[in-house]
């Protein structure tokens, strides 16, 4: 799956704002991601260990995985879904991805590989900035 981030500008603040957002499911801490719709394949993503990849602005940056759904009653929108995913969040190569509205699934074959877990404030191998890697891996250096 790959959901927008909205309002966040980079991965430490996502960071930050996940380590506020912590839930307990199923005797561990979890991370929440609310949404409208469960997706209908959400079986299949939880059997395979499927994960749940953010794009901040308009980049996909990181992943984590899901390991569960839920739902909630909005007062004002209804019944809405929980995506309940872990609390590590793994920093993936850099790709860019248009806007769009609500999740998406992904295709394994599309999703950027693994640059290993991200540690707020840490170097966490930083990235050269977006345009520069496109450049690089037009180049074939990257």
């Amino acid at each position: 799956m790959i959901k927008l981030v909205v309002g966040i500008d980079n991965l430490d603040d996502f960071a930050l704002w996940q380590a506020q957002e912590r839930v307990m499911f199923e005797g561990q801490e979890a991370n929440v991601v609310r949404t409208r719709f469960k997706p209908k394949q959400a079986d299949d993503i939880i059997r395979t260990g499927g994960s749940i990849y953010r794009v901040i602005k308009s980049r996909i940056v990181c992943r984590q995985e899901i390991i569960g759904f839920g739902s909630y009653e909005s007062m004002d929108r209804g019944t809405q879904c929980l995506i309940l995913t872990d609390t590590d969040i793994i920093q993936t190569q850099s790709m860019p991805y248009r806007p769009f509205q609500g999740w998406r699934y992904l295709d394994q074959a599309k999703a950027p590989k693994d640059r290993g877990l991200y540690v707020i404030g840490q170097d966490n191998d930083e990235a050269p900035p977006p345009e520069m890697e496109e450049a690089l891996k037009e180049a074939g250096l990257f």
